[in-house]
């Protein structure tokens, strides 16, 4: 479980990244790109004065994969619901019947009529 949970945020953390250019205006791009390239200055600084603090990467980067990997994210939008013409129970008469190319699936074409909706 715990190696699963890794992986995953690990996952998320490697693919943010090209999110982060992805923006409307060149305002937030020139944000998005300063406030990492300043956050990496200023450690290089703290580095400078104190290597100890090398040990602080793993660390951060371990706790931004656990947090990632326990993103509460929106689920994907539900597909579109069925028109209501047809219903599974329904007995419908059969236009035409596509196999696919493998012949292991089958798309089945309802006759349908055109009903004037005055």
């Amino acid at each position: 479980m715990l190696q699963h949970r890794l992986a995953v945020g690990n996952g998320r953390l490697l693919e943010s990244p090209a999110r982060w250019f992805d923006v409307p205006t060149l305002g937030a791009l020139v944000v998005r790109i300063a406030v990492p390239l300043g956050g990496s200055v200023l450690y290089g600084l703290v580095l400078g004065r104190a290597p100890q603090f090398i040990y602080a990467v793993p660390v951060a980067w371990l706790a931004a994969v656990w947090w990632l990997s326990d993103s509460s994210a929106t689920p994907p939008p539900l597909p579109e619901t069925p028109s209501g013409d047809v219903y599974a129970d329904e007995r419908v008469e059969i236009d035409r019947i596509e196999r696919g190319p493998e012949g292991v699936t089958c798309t089945i074409h309802p006759k349908r009529t055109e009903v004037n909706g005055r």
